[in-house]
């Protein structure tokens, strides 16, 4: 039974590949979580992150940058937390035309769950931080996961998470920007610190400006320490 629903989940995540236009951008993007929870209110995670893009007849592999970053996270009740976040992301050291960033996030979550299904809301205020400019983000994600066997998620096990968000930006030098972003995650918990997962996401970016359409694949680990 596992097969066949990992079996399943996979091929739903990769089909809509092939549903694209040939303008769409395809990218794939590697990270790793590290994630320590003491016995406290509060938490931290630290994640390294290589985005590339997708090798295609049209466009060849290349790195368009390496990222790291911090969230701090203070659990405020039981299901609600606040997190700051701080974020680097090195492009001009594969593409000399680009700046690099700075990122500070201003989070809340929100999760809760139902029986086998986790609901979450998610809030963000982010200020990116670029050479000479500086641009401001105001993003909300609804998420629901569930484990595909039973009611809790078990070791060896697989499960589900499902993602809509929309993010609105502001900037000096250009218009505003509004876009949304769904994804499809498979993951299995292959130990009772290590989670393996890979999802697509697919971007509409621009709706107020020039629309187009980005294709991510992710590949990620987390690491609870």
């Amino acid at each position: 039974m596992t097969f066949y629903y990992s079996r399943l989940l996979l091929l739903a995540v990769l089909f809509p590949l092939c549903l694209f236009s040939q303008g769409t951008e395809f990218l794939n993007q590697h990270e790793l979580s590290l994630n320590y929870k003491p016995e406290t209110r509060w938490s931290f995670n630290f994640e390294f992150t290589n985005r590339n893009t997708f090798p295609t007849s049209e466009k060849a592999y290349k790195v368009q940058h390496l990222e790291l970053s911090h969230f701090t996270t203070y659990q405020s009740g039981f299901y609600g937390s606040f997190s700051l976040g701080l974020r680097y992301r090195n492009r001009d050291l594969f593409d000399t035309e680009r700046s690099n960033e700075v990122r500070i996030t201003q989070q809340y979550n929100y999760v809760r769950s139902y029986n086998q299904y986790r609901i979450g809301h998610r809030f963000r205020l982010e200020e990116r931080l670029y050479t000479g400019e500086t641009a401001y983000r105001l993003r909300y994600r609804l998420g629901i996961d569930f484990p595909l066997q039973g009611l809790r998620l078990d070791t060896g096990e697989f499960y589900t998470a499902i993602n809509l968000e929309n993010v609105y930006s502001v900037q000096d030098r250009e218009k505003p920007d509004f876009n949304q972003r769904f994804s499809l995650t498979l993951g299995n918990k292959i130990s009772a610190a290590t989670k393996l997962q890979i999802a697509i996401e697919y971007r509409k970016d621009d709706y107020l400006l020039e629309e187009s359409n980005r294709v991510f694949l992710y590949t990620s680990a987390k690491i609870d320490l």
